[in-house]
């Protein structure tokens, strides 16, 4: 028997949520690393517009609520 179709969107919504939630919390903490930083800055990426715009959007990080999973 199949399942309805209700619950299957929901759940995933939920997984992708949670794939990007991980995702930038990965790239967060990957930006105290001073040579990853090094490595951006040396291949121009750092003045990038879409990057900028980006790491805009990343500060929501430092809410209460988000920056207690940083490491």
């Amino acid at each position: 028997m199949s399942q309805p179709d209700g619950p299957q969107p929901a759940q995933d919504a939920r997984a992708a949520n949670r794939t990007r939630f991980e995702l930038e919390l990965e790239f967060v903490q990957s930006l105290a690393n001073p040579f990853y930083l090094h490595s951006l800055a040396q291949q121009g990426i750092l003045k990038q517009p879409a990057f900028i715009n980006f790491l805009s959007h990343l500060q929501y990080w430092k809410e209460k609520d988000y920056a207690r999973f940083i490491l």
